[in-house]
């Protein structure tokens, strides 16, 4: 890793996914950073899902770093969970998600019962004939207008940002990405007050955008929270204008890391809110090495092949990190890891918080006590210093002066 500082360094700060426990790790370093001085120097920062929560909360804070952390651990005791059943019984968007629910399952019922009896029939016929009989791409008239997703975004909106727009936020803090996934395309979807959208759909035409809804689209983690179904209208390269239906899931999906929108070799002709760094610090929130239980039943093999795709694409965005470091193109990089291996680390302080002692925290949005927080925010606070006293120990002297 890289040795030097400058006073006008671009740095690209990337808060990873991982519900709860993540927000909590990244309180922690985001702290480190704010004694040093860092976060000022912050051009640009990238978030995912859990990472999400916690960067809107920052982009959108005016005040001390004091009352910011205040703001997090008060919004990590009390969690999403409750009050998402709550706005669930007390508003109409219940009575919406249960409405779109017995709509939409027995339609997919029905259209998965006849595109398999279609299927087995297709056989009795010659084979060039049978592709004319399968419905396969038949898919539900009727678009996801209301669910789980739907009812967190009204408290997202309503509790948690209080309606504020990201064309709002307040100039003086770095420029929050906030990434998700459109399932359709199978492409990034970024949120940011500068543009909305993909390179696939274009830029999003609605600078309404609420931060509330961004960050539900970041955090809608696709094993427990349906996509949001939305027409949207995007102006095109060509000048044109189209709606077109997108279904946004978790930013981890697509680059749990966050590491995508701060690229070096990004096209500004083809990506949005391309922005020049020449230094990336990446706090992951990540597991380390998985040993699960053997897997003997489908839903269980599925699960286990989604974790290690996820954790292999992972430690490919981190490998290229640090190539991009080693060939020069980036100055400096640094990698606080929830899962780091403390025995590596140069400068342990004698206090350290283990690795296992809180890298199992499940990456939910459940109410956390104090002592989880304190622990997973300490270790992250720690890890940040440590790593900045090995690889880039300018920034300990910029703090200190």
């Amino acid at each position: 890793m890289g040795k030097q500082a400058s006073a006008d360094q671009k740095i690209g700060l990337a808060l990873s996914g991982g519900g709860s426990r993540a927000i909590a790790f990244h309180l922690g370093c985001l702290h480190a950073l704010h004694e040093l001085g860092v976060l000022d120097k912050v051009s640009v920062l990238s978030t995912v899902s859990g990472g999400s929560v916690i960067g809107a909360l920052y982009a959108n804070h005016q005040g001390p770093f004091s009352e910011f952390e205040a703001t997090v651990r008060a919004f990590l005791v009390k969690g999403l969970i409750w009050p998402s059943v709550r706005k669930m019984l007390t508003t109409s968007e219940g009575v919406k998600a249960i409405l779109c629910w017995s709509l939409i399952v027995p339609i997919n019922a029905a259209i998965f019962v006849a595109s398999k009896l279609t299927w087995v029939v297709s056989f009795l016929l010659p084979s060039e004939q049978r592709s004319a009989l399968r419905l396969d791409i038949l898919h539900s008239p009727v678009r996801r207008f209301a669910s789980r997703t739907t009812i967190l975004r009204r408290v997202f909106e309503e509790e948690v940002f209080k309606g504020i727009r990201l064309r709002d936020l307040p100039p003086n803090r770095p420029l929050l990405v906030v990434n998700a996934t459109d399932l359709r395309t199978g492409s990034a979807f970024y949120f940011s007050s500068h543009d909305s959208g993909s390179w696939r759909l274009g830029t999003l035409a609605n600078k309404n955008v609420t931060l509330g809804q961004a960050v539900t689209a970041s955090a809608a983690f696709p094993l427990m929270l349906p996509a949001l179904d939305e027409y949207m209208p995007f102006n095109k390269k060509d000048g044109s204008r189209r709606v077109e239906r997108v279904n946004l899931s978790d930013g981890g999906v697509y680059d749990n890391l966050g590491l995508a929108p701060l690229w070096p070799d990004r096209d500004p002709s083809i990506s949005l809110n391309v922005a020049q760094v020449d230094s990336i610090i990446c706090c992951r929130a990540g597991y380390g090495l998985r040993f699960d239980s053997a897997k003997q039943t489908v839903i269980s093999r599925l699960n286990s092949a989604f974790a290690c795709i996820h954790d292999r694409a992972q430690n490919a965005g981190i490998k290229r990190l640090f190539d991009l470091q080693r060939s020069g193109v980036l100055k400096n990089v640094l990698l606080p890891f929830l899962g780091q291996d403390d025995s590596r680390l140069e400068y342990p302080p004698d206090d350290l918080v283990a690795r296992e002692d809180v890298f199992a925290y499940p990456t939910d949005f459940c109410a956390m006590s104090e002592e989880w927080i304190d622990n997973l925010s300490r270790r992250g606070y720690q890890l940040t210093y440590a790593l900045i006293a090995e690889h880039w120990p300018d920034l300990l002297d910029d703090g200190a002066s």
